[in-house]
Order: structure tokens, then sequence, then C-alpha cells
């Protein structure tokens, strides 16, 4: 690397420190902790600190490997993930010599298939584009330490809550990833901005600010977490026969619902992206939701058939929905928000077995949408017996 690079990277590693440091200033008489108590930027310099190493083409050391995997929110990722995992993907961006790490990592995935065989590369894609986005993040960290995002998105989740406030707001651990988490603390991923002219220009229109569409992803997460703390079944452990369809139902919920809130707003109707070459995506993973709910019928009616292999037809039905849960809990969803209106997704929302009932009477209102089989859902009814919380009276 020659001379003045290093001199931008280390010049560029002082602004960041400097960023993370200093209380904003668009509210007056504001300090960060009054406006967003909980946030905690540590991540994103402990991200930066390991690639400005990396980009040396210096291996760092194992002391500032576990600097990184101690920082908020890269820990719990790095148990979610393993610090191999991100430790090549940081190597293929920012190493010049690993250039063709990249390639393999997403190759050797692929060929495993699963969540890491899509999810990869947009892994891969986020860090690069944090790369590219250095002073604009800069700035996007002093935004955050200034606008009450907090306080706003818990009043978007409620919208889809039974709960009438919240005790307190979630701590937030931002960090430099292409996602977030619903974790407690949340994590919160950014990598760049990805709002166009024209897309400000549409949320001025309709009265709202650049701040919408991040501050929906934050309610969204936030849902999560709301949603947790008090769920009406309990999954069992990992390993147990019943816990690869109970975390699917789950996921299919959780994330249904929470993308109400989200891409429903922003990606669908009038949304402000609902324009976007990643809107168009959404809408036609949403037209092949039919069939995957008619073939998740026909697993579940089968594992009713033959309980010996339910455990075995479960895994294979985890593997099989979908991006965790999200385009068919939001097709469920959505379902029941137009049919049965969001008040009824409040009644049911941290009972993954009654989201399937609900589901199930809004697609025969609607007279078109797959209807799951009655022997699919009386198998889903012993399990809600043997798994719920209030029935066994915890």
């Amino acid at each position: 690397m020659d001379t003045s690079r290093k001199r931008w990277l280390a010049s560029f590693s002082l602004l960041i420190a400097f960023v993370l440091a200093a209380n904003g200033g668009y509210l007056q008489g504001a300090t960060p902790q009054a406006v967003n108590p909980g946030f905690n930027f540590e991540g994103i310099e402990a991200f930066w600190t390991i690639a400005t190493v990396l980009e040396s083409d210096t291996e760092p050391s194992e002391a500032q490997w576990k600097a990184f995997f101690a920082a908020p929110g890269y820990e719990r990722l790095a148990d979610e993930f393993g610090r191999s995992y991100f430790q090549n993907a940081l190597r293929a961006v920012f190493m010049p010599s690993q250039g063709d790490l990249e390639a393999e990592m997403v190759r050797t995935y692929a060929e495993r298939g699963g969540f890491l065989g899509w999810y990869t590369p947009l892994v891969i894609d986020g860090f690069r584009e944090a790369s590219e986005n250095r002073e604009w993040m800069a700035g996007r960290v002093r935004e955050l330490k200034t606008h009450p995002y907090l306080e706003e998105a818990a009043g978007y989740a409620l919208e889809y809550l039974p709960d009438e406030a919240v005790d307190a707001y979630p701590a937030v651990n931002f960090v430099v990833f292409n996602d977030s988490r619903g974790y407690t603390p949340l994590i919160m991923g950014i990598t760049g901005d990805d709002l166009a002219p024209s897309d400000l220009e549409c949320l001025e229109r309709q009265g709202h600010d650049r701040h919408l569409p991040f501050l929906l992803l934050m309610a969204h997460e936030s849902f999560h977490m709301y949603r947790g703390q008090e769920m009406e079944i309990e999954l069992p452990e990992p390993g147990h026969p019943d816990y690869a369809l109970l975390w699917t139902l789950d996921q299919m919920t959780n994330e249904g619902i929470g993308d109400l809130i989200h891409r429903k707003r922003l990606y669908y109707g009038d949304g402000c992206m609902a324009g976007t070459e990643r809107a168009a995506g959404m809408h036609r993973e949403q037209l092949a939701q039919p069939a995957t709910i008619r073939i998740v019928d026909a697993i579940l009616s089968e594992m009713a058939a033959e309980p010996d292999v339910a455990g075995m037809l479960g895994g294979q039905l985890q593997s099989f929905v979908p991006q965790s849960g999200h385009p068919t809990g939001f097709f469920m969803a959505n379902l029941i928000e137009e049919e049965l209106g969001t008040g009824a997704i409040r009644d049911v929302v941290r009972n993954p077995f009654e989201f399937f009932k609900l589901y199930n009477q809004a697609a025969l209102e609607n007279g078109e949408a797959p209807v799951f089989s009655p022997e699919a859902m009386a198998y889903l009814a012993n399990l809600q017996e043997k798994h719920s919380i209030v029935a066994e009276g915890r």
C-alpha cells in the first residue's frame, strides 16, 4: 500500500473515532444518551480498526481479532455465524492478496445450500458497500446520535402488539453488516445509503423525511424484541423432534408480521420504494408463496400421517421455507391484515399456532388463497396443546 493511502486510512480512523466520541447537534440541548439511550457504536469503531489492518495486506494478530469479536454486536453475530466465517468475509473484501477468497466462499456455501448459500453474497456485498461509503457512514453515525429513533420505532412496533406502551426502549448495538437482528440488545447493521433522490422526493411528498426507511427497519427489529417478552408458546431445545417445525412456524409468524411494519410500507402500494428493483424481486417472491404454502401443507399432513418421521420432515420443512420465513410469513400476515384487519393480528401475535388458524380464516374469506388442510391443522392443534405456555399454566 502506498504512503498516501496509509495516511488517508489513518486520517479516516481518527475521523471515525472523533465522530463516535462527539455529541450530536441537531437537537438543541440534547445529548446522544438523552435522545437514544442505549445506542452503542463500539462495533463500528472495531470494524474500521480491523479493516484498516487488513487493507495493509496484513493478517490481524490474535489479539486484534479477539478485540473485534468482543465488540458489542459482533460478539453475538460470531456466535451465530462463527468467527471463521466473518474472518474470511472480511479478508475477501479488504485484503488485496485474498482476491480469490470471495469466489471460493460464495461457491462453497452455495454448494452446501441452506441459509448461507444465498446469504453469503449479501454479507460480502455489504462489507464492500461499507468500504465505498465511509464518509457517508461517519455522517450516519452523527444522525443516529441526534434523531429520536427509539421512541418513534416503538410507536410503529406497537401497532402490531397488544401492549399499550413499552416499559423501556431497547439497547442497540450498531455494526457494519448487511442485516439486523432482533436480539437483546438489538443489532442494527449499516453499510451505505440506498436512498435515491426520487425516494427522498417521494418521502417528502408523503410528509416523511429521509429517516423513515431506517426507522421502520428499527421498528421491525424492535417488534421482534417486544414480541418475545411474553410468548404464549415455548420452543423446545434444538434437537427435540418438534424443534425445527416450531422454529419455522414461529419464524413465519415473527418475520411475516415484522415485514408488515417495514416492507409493506416501503415496497408495496404507494410506498416510496415500490418502483425499485428490490421491490420487484419481493413482488415476484409473493407470486410463488401460494405454491410454497401448498407444499408446507403437504409436509404437515405427512407429519400427521407418519409421526415416527415427523422430526426429519420438520427439518426438511425448515430448509424448504425460503429466507427464514420472510416471504411466506409476509404473504400470510398481509392476507390476514387485508381480510381481517390489523387488530386481528394483535390478538395472535405471540402464538404461531393461532396465527396459522387466523390465516386459514382469512384465506377462506379471500376465496383464492390456499387453505391449510384439516389434517395439517389438527396436527398443529396437537402441537399447540403440547407446547403452549398458557395451557401448561406456566
